[in-house]
C-alpha cells in the first residue's frame, strides 16, 4: 500500500453511493408496498457495499507511511473476500450450511483484524504499549472463540456468559486505549507518537521540502553557470 493511497476516493464514493441507492429503493419499495426476495437483495447488496466501503476506509486510516502495514491490508483482503462470498451466496442463493459457516468464520475474523487496525491509530507512549499488544490477544481470542461456536454449533449457557464477558473485555480495551493515547499525547518525547494520518502529512511536507531544496540547488548551479559565463 503506497503513502498516497487510491482507495480513499473510490471507497468514499462507494459509501455514499451505496447510502443513497438504499435510501432512494427503501422509498421506492415503501410507495410501492412490494415487498419480494429480488428487493430485498437489492436492498442487501447496498447495504453490504456501504458497510464494505466503511470497513475499506477504516482500513485505509491506520496505515502508516512506512513499515508492511500488515493489518490494514489483511482487513482489506478479508473485507473484499467476505464482501465477495456475501453477494455471491445472495444472488446465487446458496444453501450451504458450510459455505455460510466459512463466511461468517471470516466476517468474525476480518472484524477484529479492522478493529485492532483502528486501534493502532492510537499512539501510546513506551509504558503504556502492552495494553495495545493485550487488547490485540484478547480481540482476536473473541473472533476465534466466536467462529469456534459458528463451527460446531456450541450452544452453552456457560459459554454464552463467558462471550458476554470477554465482549465487555473488547469494549473497556476499545475504551481505554484512546484515554491512554491522550495521556501519552503529554508526554514530553512526543516524536514517535504522531497517529498514522499525523506521520503521513509530515512525511508529504517532507518530500516537498526535498523537492524544494532539490529545485534550488538546481538553481544554484544554474546562476552559478550564467554568472561565470557572464565574468569570463
Amino acid at each position: 500500500m503506497s503513502p498516497r493511497s487510491n482507495l480513499k476516493k473510490p471507497l468514499l464514493y462507494l459509501l455514499i453511493g451505496s447510502v443513497l441507492l438504499s435510501a432512494l429503493l427503501g422509498i421506492v419499495l415503501v410507495l410501492r408496498g412490494n415487498w419480494g426476495w429480488l428487493e430485498v437483495r437489492v436492498i442487501l447488496t447496498t447495504v453490504i457495499f456501504a458497510v464494505a466501503s466503511v470497513c475499506g476506509l477504516a482500513c485505509d486510516l491506520s496505515r502508516t507511511p512506512s513499515g508492511l502495514n500488515l493489518m490494514p491490508k489483511s482487513g482489506l483482503v478479508l473485507t473484499a473476500v467476505t464482501t465477495a462470498l456475501m453477494l455471491f451466496g445472495i444472488w446465487f442463493e446458496v444453501g450451504s450450511e458450510a459455505y455460510w459457516k466459512m463466511t461468517t468464520v471470516l466476517i468474525s475474523i476480518g472484524i477484529a483484524t479492522i478493529h485492532v487496525s483502528l486501534l493502532s491509530i492510537a499512539k501510546l507512549a513506551s509504558r503504556f504499549r502492552w495494553v495495545y499488544f493485550l487488547g490485540t490477544q484478547i480481540i482476536f481470542g473473541l473472533a476465534l472463540l466466536i467462529a469456534t461456536v459458528i463451527v460446531f454449533e456450541i450452544n452453552s449457557e456457560l459459554l454464552w456468559r463467558f462471550l458476554a464477558a470477554h465482549s465487555i473485555v473488547v469494549a473497556a480495551i476499545s475504551i481505554v486505549i484512546p484515554i491512554l493515547h491522550r495521556i501519552s499525547k503529554t508526554d514530553a518525547n512526543r516524536g514517535d507518537l504522531l497517529m498514522p494520518v499525523e506521520a503521513r502529512n509530515v512525511e508529504s511536507i517532507d518530500q516537498q521540502i526535498a523537492q524544494l531544496e532539490e529545485r534550488l540547488a538546481q538553481l544554484r548551479t544554474l546562476r552559478a553557470q550564467l554568472v561565470g559565463g557572464t565574468l569570463s
